[in-house]
Parts: C-alpha cells; structure tokens; sequence
C-alpha cells in the first residue's frame, strides 16, 4: 500500500501542520489517508482462464476414464476371470436317462440362447446365467446362481417326463412333463426312463402344427373344442406327475394294481386310469382341481392302496369300473342288468 506523507508547514501560530495542541497542551497527531491503487476489472481475461481450467478439469477426467476402461477391459480378458460355457458346473447333474449327461446338456443350452463360447465372468449381466437356463426347454426351474471364484455354479430344477400322448398318424409320441410341456424325445433314452403313462381321449390326435418343445401342448381342433381339449391333457399331465411321484412310485413298483398305464381323458366326467391288470378306475378331477367336499389325490391313493392290497376284491365285468366312495372303492355297472 503506498501513501504519500503531506509536508509539514508551520503554522503563524508556531504549531506545526499535523501536529494540533490539546487544551492540556499535549500535540495530537492528525489521521493520515491511505492512497489506494484501482486497476480495470479485465472480464475478457478471466473468462478465458476460467476456459482453461475447465478444459483441462475435463481433459484430465477424459483421460483418467480412458485409461480406467482400458485396465478393466484388460482385466476381464485375463483367463483367471474367463469361463468356458461348457466349464459351467451343474449342482444337480441331470437325470440317467438324458443322453449325453451334464457337458451334451450344457453345449444344448448355449446353443440354445446362441450364447458364447467363453464367458467373462466380471461383466456378466446379474441375470443372464439364470435366463439361459430357465428358458430351455428341459429347465423346470432355477433356484439359484452362483459366482465362485473362477467359476459358475448353477443349482436347477429339472422337467421330468410322466406321460406320452397316443401315437399321431405320423407315429411320434409327443412327450409331456406334469404342467403338459413336451419335451424333446430325442434326449430321452428310454431303457433307462422305464413305460410313462400314456394319454389317451377323442381328438387328442389332433395336435397343433406349432407346438414344440418346451412349450404347452397345443390343439388344432377349432372352436371351443380345441381349449376343452387342452384341458384335459393338462388335467391328466398333472395326474400322471402324480402318480409318478417317488413315493408312490415305489409303492408301486411292488403292488401290480397300483401301476397306471393309461389315463382317459374325458371334458365332462372327469379321468379314467387303467392299471397293468387291465383295470378301469373312475379318478374324477385332477389333483390339485379338486371342488370343495371332494376327496383330494392323496386321499384316493390312501383308498387305492388298500383296495389293491384287499385279496377279496373282485374281478369286475368288461366296460365296468371301479369309482371312489366316502369309504372306499365301489363298483359301478356300465351294462343292463340281464
């Protein structure tokens, strides 16, 4: 700060300019003014330092970004964070009867959904694994995902053929699990899989053009008549997953009675099973669609152990059947009395 200091003039009073004699005589000194310099705000200047500094804020970050992408795309072309599709480890190895075992699984999932070779596991999409899988047609469900360390693990569910639908004027079965999706036969090695039930009923050999695998089954019957069928496949899908059931397939295995061969499906009525002895039973609703009063699937299998078990149980005329009472199985005359 620069200031200039005024001279000192006597004063015709002998005093001396800035220096003023109190009434007790003593001299007082006089406030000095400071002189301040005052320069030009320059607004062109600062906006263009400013520029400068922003660009180069923004060129730094563009850079850093760069260069961090860069290190993360090198990252995930390491080998230790890459994976080969067909690496992928299954938690349930798939049933004895799919041909080819976990690694012909695996190649038919990637090639499924189209999916790569390798895979790098530190971009993979949260989802992605679990789509793959959930969509392909041997997949009931995915119950969970997991990322080891240098790895995929995948825990499944799997579909499990219960019932084939009489042969169509081509000859192929058509395969179904118990929700009535069909499964791809070529994956089955049936010596291994054992008979499945077989759905039978009119017009169920009319099926439509687009079904295929991993789809429901479909009727091409127009009309009403097409969803009434549909129904009455999955009603007896459902009923042949319930037979199939490892309890009760075991108890089945040593009581001949208790063995379904086939289902017929009726819209109004209801099903008929047929056991290995050429038996008709009356089932009624499918499990699970059951009216309220009506005996439940368990129930009936309860009654039908016992029947089949009962050394009494008498052998009933052709065209007649067996039907589910409060108590146990009836008989139920289909011919006039003679």
């Amino acid at each position: 700060m620069v200031y200039r200091e005024t001279p000192r003039i006597a004063a015709k009073d002998g005093r001396l300019d800035g220096v003023i004699d109190d009434a007790d005589s003593r001299p007082r000194l006089r406030r000095f003014d400071f002189v301040r310099s005052e320069r030009q705000f320059d607004l062109p200047r600062v906006l263009l330092a400013s520029g400068l500094f922003v660009a180069g804020v923004v060129l730094i970050g563009y850079l850093g970004t760069q260069a961090l992408r860069t290190m993360i795309r090198w990252l995930y072309q390491q080998p230790q964070y890459q994976v080969k599709f067909l690496d992928i480890r299954l938690q349930n190895e798939p049933p004895a009867w799919f041909r080819g075992g976990a690694q012909a699984f695996l190649r038919q999932v990637r090639e499924h959904r189209k999916e790569a070779e390798v895979l790098p596991v530190l971009e993979l999409e949260t989802e992605r694994i679990d789509r793959d899988f959930r969509l392909f047609p041997w997949v009931d469900d995915v119950t969970r995902v997991e990322y080891p360390p240098q790895g995929i693990t995948v825990h499944l569910v799997y579909k499990q053929p219960v019932a084939t639908i009489i042969p169509f004027p081509s000859g192929e079965h058509v395969i179904l699990d118990r929700n009535g999706h069909i499964l791809p036969g070529e994956d089955i090695d049936t010596e291994k899989l054992g008979p499945l039930i077989r759905i039978t009923g009119k017009g169920l050999d009319q099926p439509a053009t687009e079904n295929r695998p991993g789809t429901a089954w479909k009727s091409s019957t127009p009309g009403a008549e097409g969803p009434r069928l549909e129904r009455c496949v999955l009603g007896a899908a459902r009923l042949a997953g319930f037979l199939q059931e490892p309890d009760r397939a075991g108890e089945a295995a040593s009581v001949p009675a208790l063995r379904v061969l086939a289902i017929f499906a009726t819209d109004r009525r209801g099903l008929f099973v047929q056991n290995v002895e050429g038996v008709w039973i009356y089932w009624g609703e499918a499990p699970g669609s059951e009216a309220s009063g009506n005996l439940a699937a368990k129930e009936k299998w309860e009654m039908l152990k016992k029947w089949a078990t009962t050394p009494s149980r008498r052998i009933l005329p052709s065209r007649d059947y067996w039907r589910f009472s409060r108590t146990g199985l009836e008989p139920v005359k289909t011919a006039p009395a003679r």
